[in-house]
């Protein structure tokens, strides 16, 4: 039906899309309305229909106009384009991707939607992918310096940084002010321990983009690695007055006072902010899930309860679920945190919700939740480690298949650099060298690790010639005992051996006496290891049990009583590293001395490397 001459459509349209432009959505859909009453035959109608409502927010309204624009005419590169856009937004990304090869099929070199193709790769971590996509727009366009930025994006994200900042400077070089190239710039010096580059990058791209607040967070972020406390607490308190609504700015800020020692600030920003923003609920549950993680429950509960009365959300209601499970009111919890799933279905509750089942004893339920859990993170380490204990507890043959203590956990003294003349000359350098590291008073809220302190930032990474020793050292090692492993293309462990590796986290904890790390997997991991830098002599005195200062293999973090097993202990020495699954559950056993002894460790996470 078109009531409607073609001229008269072209001249309403093109009025609509100024319009639009200027921000005047409201009036644009009333006309539109309107001109939809009389047209329904018209692609560009439907296409402009689609562009309204997702600026107004409707999202799965914008979908159903751009299908039908295609209906019209499926040979819209620009449609095929946005519609992969809006579909990204709603998390469709199998669809997203079909609809942005579809609109390159049709204009093969239609830079922006290569570009988003290669971001929505890059965000799914197909780093192969995402580079080729990019690589093709730098052949159509060589000095594109969002392309350039992007791939430096993919070798940042693979922790190759002298790579990633190679494209960030020529993107710079393209374009000076181009922010997201000084920004990124920023973080990949700050992830390859260049602090003093990383701040400078940070401060001119404040001079250019004053507003933007993650500058002042990432900022922040390098000032409390270097230990400049005051630049740090300054550079938080910008980013806050410029995004109050930044949960991730709130809780780092809030880490950043636990650490120091300086707990009487601790929740301050979150409750300035929740009085100016009454309705914000992730801010309540952020604040609520750092007091839990204090150790303040009970304020947590109020602060929770109050934001239950004004809105149930689904992150609300898990976290009111934890702190029911943290008072032992374990079947409400479950209740509470399934309904939370429901509603939206996020990996990191559903894993508390797996923890919560298994300690009921429903094993079978918390192994489907485990199945369905996979096919989001086939690759989540804590995942495989809920699964070996469902196994376990069960009686399940698998369960020896899965975990081999004795193959899978190996041992080996770290191999002696060039330039020492003995492994102890070189602990004895790179004990110094760490200790220098370890400035904060307290261990970070939301780590296994209790009295003690933990290095910020990635180890392995920094340009310290001890540093780099130790990460060579430590490849030769990993390449030993993965050349060890047998190949089994069904295993989660041995089906990803490769002799290409990367750190993907690496840092330093120094227990003091008392001290030690509750059970534990490394999520993000595939091998993880333990370094013993110093270890002192425990048979000195008087110790609280057997193996004080061991590390132990097989107990989860689920307290569990009778159910729990101890599967190996490892004692540890002065250059030996422990290497092994990152979902094998282990933890240290505490020890007891004098205030002035310590246990200075240098662990690490390795994950394949894709090329």
């Amino acid at each position: 039906m078109q009531n409607v001459s073609s001229a008269t459509i072209t001249l309403k349209l093109q009025q609509l899309f100024s319009l639009l432009q200027k921000g005047e959505i409201k009036l644009v859909l009333k006309e539109l309305a309107v001109l939809l009453s009389s047209v329904d035959d018209n692609a560009d109608v439907m296409h402009l229909a689609a562009m309204a409502h997702k600026a107004d927010g409707g999202v799965d309204k914008a979908i159903s106009y751009f299908i039908k624009s295609l209906d019209i005419n499926d040979s819209q590169p620009q449609v095929h384009n946005n519609l992969a856009n809006t579909y990204k937004q709603n998390l469709e990304l199998k669809l997203a991707e079909k609809h942005y090869k579809k609109a390159l099929m049709l204009q093969p070199q239609y830079i922006e939607a290569a570009k988003n193709l290669g971001l929505l790769q890059l965000s799914n971590q197909d780093f192969t992918q995402a580079k080729i996509s990019f690589e093709q727009v730098l052949c159509w366009s060589k000095n594109d310096v969002s392309a350039l930025t992007s791939l430096g994006n993919i070798f940042k994200a693979q922790n190759n940084f002298d790579t990633a900042i190679a494209y960030y400077k020529k993107a710079l070089t393209v374009n000076p002010t181009y922010v997201n190239a000084l920004h990124n710039l920023g973080v990949a010096y700050r992830m390859s321990g260049e602090f003093i580059s990383a701040i400078d990058c940070f401060k001119k791209a404040q001079a250019i983009a004053p507003n933007i607040a993650e500058l002042d967070y990432n900022e922040a972020n390098t000032q409390f690695d270097i230990g400049n406390y005051s630049a740090a607490e300054a550079a938080y308190w910008r980013s806050l007055h410029k995004a109050p609504d930044n949960c991730a700015v709130h809780e780092t800020l809030n880490e950043f006072y636990w650490q120091i020692g300086k707990k009487s600030e601790f929740g301050k920003s979150f409750k300035l902010a929740i009085e100016q923003l009454p309705r914000h609920f992730p801010l309540r549950h952020a604040y609520g899930e750092s007091l839990l993680s204090s150790g303040n429950q009970a304020q947590a509960n109020i602060i929770v309860d109050e934001a239950l009365k004004l809105e149930k959300t689904p992150d609300l209601l898990h976290l009111k679920g934890k702190l029911l499970a943290a008072g032992g009111d374990i079947k409400t919890a479950i209740t509470l945190i399934e309904s939370s799933l429901v509603k939206h279905y996020k990996l990191s509750n559903a894993l508390d919700l797996i923890e919560l089942l298994i300690i009921d004893f429903d094993y079978e339920k918390a192994l489907l939740q485990i199945a369905y859990a996979e096919h989001v993170a086939p690759h989540n380490q804590l995942l495989i480690a809920h699964k070996s204990l469902c196994w376990r507890l069960t009686h399940d043959p698998r369960y020896q298949w899965l975990v081999d203590y004795e193959k899978h956990i190996q041992t080996y003294n770290i191999p002696v650099p060039k330039g020492y003349s003995s492994r102890a000359m070189f602990l004895d350098e790179l004990e110094g060298v760490l200790l220098s590291m370890h400035q904060t008073q307290h261990e970070p809220l939301k780590q296994t690790l209790k009295f003690g302190t933990q290095t910020p930032g990635r180890l392995f990474y920094k340009p310290i010639k001890q540093i780099v020793d130790l990460k060579n050292a430590f490849e030769a090692v990993t390449l030993d005992y993965i050349s060890s492993l047998p190949d089994d293309s069904s295993h989660p462990l041995l089906s990803r051996k490769t002799q290409q590796v990367s750190f993907a986290g690496s840092w330093s904890v120094k227990l003091k006496p008392n001290g030690f790390h509750v059970n534990h997997v490394h999520p993000e991991g595939w091998l993880s290891s333990s370094f013993y830098v110093k270890v002192p002599d425990f048979s000195l005195h008087s110790q609280p049990e057997e193996h004080a200062g061991a590390i132990k293999f097989g107990e989860s973090s689920l307290q569990l009583k009778e159910r729990e097993k101890i599967a190996r202990i490892v004692t540890p020495k002065a250059g030996l590293v422990a290497i092994f699954p990152s979902y094998v559950w282990h933890g240290t056993i505490p020890f007891n001395g004098p205030d002035d002894i310590f246990r200075l460790t240098a662990p690490c996470d390795i994950t394949p490397r894709e090329d």
